[in-house]
Formats: structure tokens, sequence, C-alpha cells
């Protein structure tokens, strides 16, 4: 049968790409799908590259069926399992064993709960009941390169004999705690080796497979920014790990990690100085060339929360069962509430008196942008990208409201899912005239309702207006920390909280998930609902009545 392949638009430039799903036998080791880029903006010649892609695409597939076909074993023997549990005995013992100096009533108190904890799982053991070591019979299992079924008896010996070393241990302890320090395990066979050779290789799950494989199920979904900030968090992975099997890194290791993220000079990947240098060696340049490192909130932000998601990927894709970046950070010395301030209201009044909002809106050579984009932000707290991308059929009505569409579209993403939203437009938005704007843009033919956006280019979408508005304030000389765009967004969401609006109404309108929850409520309020709470939300002060229509 003709195997068919697709072309379809890069979302992030004018380029055709190759993309086609794996096959689902291949799944294992291939996931979602191949993408690739053919390098032509003209489709025929796209098309004319594709027999060359595609039979990439199918050497990768020939490659994981004959990896897949030495296949790794699916059980153990019981004097491996044995083996195992005796290797796990050995590496635990050392923080099993109190060797501190400690006073004689600790001591007693540490005897007491070590007997208790000794009792506990050998009654778990006489149970049949191992779930305190599932995990780690898992991780063992992976580590001797055996794929054991859950519910194999191949498993249960494993788990069995993993409760044993368990009660061992205990055994240990309690014996150092009553000044027996020799004491000698029990049916485990110490001088077996660490870790039994299976009869099969399996096959190697690589930090290199790993991104590989990650990045072929997210990019698809990924926008330009997400893009960009996961190239260089993908090089340090690969500088630092590449050839290590996912699940041998260590906490320790993933420490050192962030360490080096500290000591990594600022825009490493462009800088001439640092050309041809691994991660490590950049750290040692740039040390000796006192280049400025990156900040603790890009290492949070940027870094360590694309290696957690990396990671916690392979978790839930049981590559690995648990991830060693689980919660790290740096600290940062910046307390996360004076990060950026929202405007005050005489600060807004300054402001909406200056520049392009000395007069009503008019078609008279000024920035549309520029004029209404600010106020979007302020009325609806959008994001600057969010309200510069707006196209004229994001404007409609719903149920009898005016509304904005938030939406994606080919020119442009949403930085989350809950961004999203419909939402009607603002009543101080239509006594500044937006709508007879938005009348005028679609007469005429416009598709962007601000042609001068950057919808499309390599920037951010409206980062030209985001800067020029920055210079604005700058010139203004208000007080602040960081005011901006985004400063709009926190002025919002204190006007919500000023309009005593719920909870649940507020994250609607500000299209944000409830803090622990995972629960959007975006979807959740009729258009009616949203319009009457927006209706609510207001700057008391704030005076434009000289940017009214008359």
């Amino acid at each position: 049968m003709e195997m068919t392949y697709a072309l379809s638009r890069n979302k992030r430039s004018s380029k055709w790409q190759f993309r086609k799903r794996y096959p689902s036998d291949v799944a294992r080791i291939l996931p979602g799908e191949f993408i690739k880029s053919t390098g032509e903006e003209d489709k025929r010649a796209a098309q004319a590259r594709v027999p060359m892609i595609a039979a990439e695409y199918e050497r990768r597939i020939a490659e994981a069926r004959a990896q897949l076909a030495e296949a790794p074993p699916t059980t153990l023997s019981d004097a491996q399992a044995l083996a195992m549990a005796a290797h796990f005995y050995r590496s635990a013992l050392p923080s099993y064993l109190v060797t501190r100096p400690i006073g004689q009533l600790e001591q007693r108190q540490l005897l007491q709960d070590t007997r208790e904890r000794l009792e506990a799982t050998r009654e778990a053991l006489g149970r049949n009941e191992f779930g305190m070591v599932a995990a780690a019979a898992r991780t063992a299992a992976r580590g001797a390169g055996v794929e054991l079924p859950e519910d194999s008896p191949a498993m249960d010996m494993l788990r069995r004999c993993l409760m044993m070393a368990f009660v061992e241990l205990m055994r240990a302890a309690v014996a150092r705690l009553e000044g027996a320090p020799d004491y000698m395990p029990q049916g485990l066979p110490l001088d077996a080796p660490a870790v039994p050779t299976p009869t099969a290789a399996a096959p190697k799950r690589t930090v290199e497979a790993l991104l590989v494989a990650y990045e072929a199920d997210k990019a698809a979904g990924w926008s330009k920014a997400s893009a960009d900030a996961f190239g260089p968090v993908s090089r340090v992975l690969r500088d630092m790990f590449a050839d290590r099997e996912v699940g041998t890194i260590t906490r320790e290791e993933a420490k050192g990690l962030v360490k080096v993220l500290e000591g990594l000079p600022v825009s490493f990947g462009r800088r001439k100085e640092l050309a041809g240098l691994t991660v490590p060696q950049m750290v040692e340049r740039g040390r000796a060339l006192g280049l400025p490192v990156l900040a603790p909130k890009t290492i949070n932000s940027k870094y360590l929360v694309n290696v957690a998601a990396v990671f916690n990927w392979a978790v839930t894709e049981q590559w690995i069962a648990s991830s060693p970046f689980k919660s790290l950070s740096v600290y940062d010395p910046v307390d996360a509430a004076d990060k950026r301030d929202p405007f005050k209201v005489p600060q807004l009044n300054k402001l909406f008196r200056s520049g392009s909002w000395q007069s009503p809106w008019a078609d008279d050579g000024r920035s549309s942008g520029d004029y209404w984009v600010p106020l979007l932000c302020l009325f609806h707290g959008l994001r600057n990208g969010e309200a510069a991308g707006l196209r004229v059929e994001d404007v409609g009505e719903e149920s009898g409201f005016v509304v904005l569409h938030v939406r994606p579209y080919g020119g442009r993403t949403l930085k989350t899912k809950d961004a999203r939203a419909t939402l009607p437009i603002h009543p101080e938005l239509i006594r500044l005239g937006f709508l007879s704007f938005v009348a005028a843009q679609r007469e005429a033919g416009a598709v962007q309702l601000f042609p001068d956006s950057d919808v499309g280019g390599k920037r951010e979408v409206g980062g030209k207006i985001g800067a020029r508005f920055s210079r604005h304030v700058q010139s203004l000389r208000l007080e602040g920390k960081r005011l901006g765009m985004h400063s709009f967004r926190h002025s919002f969401e204190d006007a919500t909280r000023e309009a005593e609006l719920a909870p649940r109404t507020a994250l609607a309108l500000s299209r944000r998930t409830e803090t622990g929850s995972g629960k959007s409520y975006g979807d959740g309020m009729s258009t009616r609902q949203k319009a009457e709470a927006l209706g609510r939300v207001a700057y008391p002060g704030l005076d434009l009545s000289h940017l009214y229509r008359k």
C-alpha cells in the first residue's frame, strides 16, 4: 500500500514542514509525530523534498522495530531477585544507621521507633502487602534491564525480596542502637553482583533520546516563545548528560546542574567568546572573563521549570520512577511582590493625558496599537501580545453582547490554555469609541486590528508596541518597579479584588487557573455573567472623559 505524507505550514515561519505520526507498534521508542521542516516556502519545492524526508521517517521506524525485536527479558530468576534485594540493602544501609553522637534519651526514643517500624514491616511482609516497595521494585527491574509486568510472578517475587531487605535494614538499625554494630542480614546473598546481568540487553533510554521524544510529543503545541525557551535548556541537558541513561541521574547530579546554571553567562549561546565550548567550559570561561550570569528568576522560570517538565514527562511515560529534579530551585533575593508594580490611579491619570491620549481617537497619523493596546490591557487584563494580536474578526457578538475572542491563530499563539476566552467588551472602552474604531477597520478590509503589531515577524507579537510604551513610561518618570505593559494586568487583578468579585469570577475574567487545583473557570460563566462582573471592575479616580467620543 502506498504511504501518504502530509505537508503543513510551520506555525512559527512560512516554510512547509513534513509531519506524520509514528505507528503505534513503535510508540515506546518513537512517541508522537515525526516533524521536519522542508526548508522551502514554495509548496512545489517542498513536495520535491518529501521523498528524502520520508526515507528518514521510514529509517527511524525500521531502526525502532529492530530495537524492539531485541526486547528485554520479562522475567527474573529467584536468585536474581535476591541479588537485587542484596544490592538494595547494601546501598540503603548507611542511611538507616545512626553514626552521629546522640544522648541517652534520644537513643531510647530512636530504638523504640525503629522497633515499631520493624514490627510493622514484618507484619506487612507476613500479609504479602508490598506497596511500600512497589516503586523501588520497578526502579530495580529497569536498572537491571528487565521489563516486568506489574502482575507477573517475577515482579511479585522481587517485591517480596525487597520487603525482606527492608526487614533486614530495620534489624540492622535496631542492632546498632542496641550496641551491636556487626549485624549480618539473614537470607540475602551479600556477595552477589550488584546488579544481575540480564539475558538480553535492554534498549538504552538516554537523556538525548528523552529530549528527542519529549520535543516530538510537545513541539506541535508550543508557542514561539516556548520553543525559543526550550532550545537553551536542551543545550544544557545535552552538554551535561547526553549519553547518560535517564534513570542513572542522581539527586546530587541534579543539584550539580543547578550549580552550573548559577554560573552560566547570560546569552551564552550568542557570545563569540564562548563559541565552541561546552556548558561547563562556558561557566569556567565566563568566570575568568567576569561575564554576567543568569539571574535567579531566569534560572527558576526559564530553565528549571523546563528541566522539571522534561523529567516529569519521563515519569509519566514510565521511563523512570521519579524525577531527580523535583522541587529544585535557586534562592531569589527579590521578593515576588517586588518584581513588578501595578499602576496607581494618579499614574494612570498622568499617563492617559500624555502622548497618544491627549485627545479622542482619530485616524490622524497616530499609531492605533500605541493608543488602544494599553487600554485593552487595562480594562481586560490582557497581555501585550494578546491585545496587539487581535484581528478584526476577533470582535463579534454573543448573546446580545459585543465580545472579544482571545484565541490562537496562524500568526500568534497564547501563553497558556487558560488564556483563551470570550470576554464582553468593558463599558469604558465602548465610551472611548473602541467599537467605532473596529467598525472603521472592518470597513477598510483590515485583517489585524493593529497593523503595527508585528504579527508573523520574528519578534514577539506586539513587541515594538510594548517597547515604545515602556520608553514612554520612563519618559514620564513614573515611580514603580518595572512599570510596563504587563503592569496593567496586575492593575486589573487588583481592580477585580477591589470590586469584591467572587474568587472564581475574578479568575475567569483574568483567565487564570485556581492555584493548586488545576481547575480553570474561564468557560464556566455565561456571557451575561461576565458582562455584569466586568461592569463592576473600575478604577475610582481615573478620569478618561477627555478621550470620550463626542
